[in-house]
């Protein structure tokens, strides 16, 4: 699918996500490291835009392993983009440590509009209401107030 992807709009146009250790659903890979190690390296050789990587973010789940990280780094060369449960400081460190690129904040942006201003700003993070994450109507998505000093 990749190839025609590639083929048909250019490889400057596509991005993959990935979500190496979920459990959803029931998708355990018995050797996650091998299987989305070799993943990466081929998206590599396909010279992709970016890879996206979606780490688990339940409350109790365990972080990804460095190891892990520094071989999915190793084995593709582009945009490596990582998202779930980062703070700015794990943030920093995992682009000064040169796992990522970028990161994505996904829950923090939605009950926080001006995230950036509150991460460049030191200010707290709101939480989200899990409830109106996914469907319903507009509660959730449009309410979050901006920090006030």
């Amino acid at each position: 699918m990749v190839t025609a992807l590639v083929d048909a709009i250019g490889a400057d146009r596509v991005g993959v996500r990935l979500a190496p250790l979920t459990t959803l659903n029931g998708t355990v890979d018995a050797n996650p490291i091998e299987t989305y190690t070799a993943a990466a390296a081929l998206l590599n050789r396909h010279r992709i835009v970016y890879l996206h990587i979606a780490e688990v973010d339940w409350d109790d789940a365990p972080d990804t392993p460095l190891s892990f990280k520094q071989a999915l780094r190793e084995a593709y060369q582009g945009v490596l983009i990582y998202a779930g449960r980062y703070n700015l400081e794990k943030a920093e460190q995992a682009i000064n440590a040169g796992l990522a690129d970028m990161i994505g904040f996904g829950r923090p942006f939605v009950a926080n509009p001006d995230l950036p201003e509150r991460l460049r700003q030191g200010y707290p993070l709101a939480e989200h209401d899990p409830n109106t994450l996914f469907g319903g109507g507009e509660a959730g998505l449009i309410d979050y107030p901006s920090y006030q000093a």
